[in-house]
């Protein structure tokens, strides 16, 4: 069976669709399938293979909207999905790699699924100028309208929560709505099998066992809004504590977020916030396996990795409620910085919370976000849909 993998971003440059879609392209291969990728065009990416899967690479910029359009080697994309003799192409997320098939869909001949990794169409981001953000709302309103006339020429739609609302999943009440028939239900898994030793990072920066570490791992962005992070650790005030940051490389928000610490701190003295940037995969799973308390401060999510990574480790978690966190067993969800303050000072007394919490987590990673089962419901969507050809139920 030949499987077609498209991803707005790929490894190495990893965010939460690219490790899935990673996750997804070794698994499959594992399986024996024949498996591709097609994704952004990196210029660091010096050999266009990932683990032996083939990347086809497209230098392709815009949007959906009128305003910016796509632009680049389109023609040279389009030429793959028709051309490549697909059995199943895969989209995972909302990106060019999706918007621009749906020009030709009517000429691609494989059976096409999208997986959904959160679509906020209706959530509004606020801007700081004029008109606030509010146009590129309505434009993404727009968009949602039209989807409701071509989400039904795909064959299956994978989301991963059963959950139906106006805001992270608004797609799935979208397709609902249009009684789409091949809605599935597929949580984010990853590889539980991995052991990580622990102590390492801890020494990197300097900290005793007896010291309570909060960890928080994103990228530097708005959404991912660190400062709202550090203004509920200062809030909280906790002694023998530290509050460690790792985004991919600083940039102007993690400027912005350590200029608006560094006023702080001048009245909240306990406690210590470290910003780390370019920190690589062993080392990051090093600072999971070593901190006491996960902390994630999104203002919008689907279901994170990142979460699932600390309850690997059997780490409790604290997150801002986005998407379906809060259907997630091991942490505490909170609506405002001052409930994420109690929240931490919560955890950071009580041991015997953070290991209750911590072993709901880890038992939810062995029994349902795991890769074994994440890739069988992957596989019997793709056996249905080529194997078995059975129709959409």
């Amino acid at each position: 069976m030949k499987i077609l993998i498209t991803s707005f971003t790929y490894p190495p440059n990893k965010d939460g669709v690219a490790e899935a879609a990673s996750s997804l392209a070794i698994g499959l291969r594992e399986r024996g399938w024949d498996v591709e990728v097609a994704t952004e065009k990196l210029e660091q990416r010096k050999v266009l293979s990932e683990g032996g899967i083939p990347v086809h690479e497209f230098s392709i910029t815009g949007t959906p909207h009128r305003r910016d359009p796509y632009r680049g080697e389109i023609v040279e994309y389009y030429r793959l999905l028709i051309e490549g003799k697909w059995d199943v192409i895969i989209f995972q997320g909302y990106a060019w790699p999706l918007y621009l098939s749906l020009r030709i869909l009517d000429k691609i001949t494989a059976k096409t699924i999208l997986v959904s990794h959160g679509y906020g169409a209706l959530v509004w981001t606020r801007a700081q100028k004029f008109p606030f953000g509010l146009g590129q709302l309505f434009l993404s309103a727009g968009e949602s309208i039209k989807m409701m006339f071509w989400i039904k020429k795909i064959d299956s739609l994978v989301f991963l929560s059963k959950r139906y609302d106006f805001l992270n999943f608004f797609d799935k009440t979208l397709a609902r709505l249009v009684r789409h028939r091949g809605i599935k239900t597929i949580p984010n898994g990853i590889n539980i099998d991995i052991s990580v030793p622990k102590g390492s990072f801890r020494k990197r920066i300097n900290v005793s066992e007896e010291t309570i570490v909060f960890l928080c791992v994103a990228n530097y962005s708005r959404r991912k809004d660190q400062g709202y992070a550090a203004r509920a650790y200062r809030k909280a005030v906790i002694e023998n504590s530290v509050l460690v940051f790792i985004g991919s490389e600083f940039n102007a928000y993690s400027k912005m977020f350590q200029e608006q610490d560094a006023l702080m701190t001048n009245d909240q003295t306990l406690g210590r916030i470290i910003w780390l940037e370019k920190v690589d995969r062993e080392e990051t799973l090093q600072a999971f396996a070593d901190c006491d308390i996960f902390v994630l401060s999104s203002s919008h999510e689907a279901q994170p990795i990142v979460l699932l990574e600390a309850m690997k480790e059997e780490k409790p978690w604290i997150s801002r409620n986005a998407g379906c966190i809060s259907e997630m067993e091991g942490g505490l969800c909170v609506e405002n910085e001052g409930s994420m303050a109690e929240s931490m000072k919560k955890l950071a007394r009580d041991s015997g919370l953070r290991s209750h919490l911590g072993n709901k987590g880890l038992q939810a990673t062995r029994i349902k976000y795991n890769r074994k089962n994440y890739l069988n419901l992957y596989h019997k969507i793709i056996e249905d849909l080529v194997v078995k050809n059975i129709p959409i139920q």
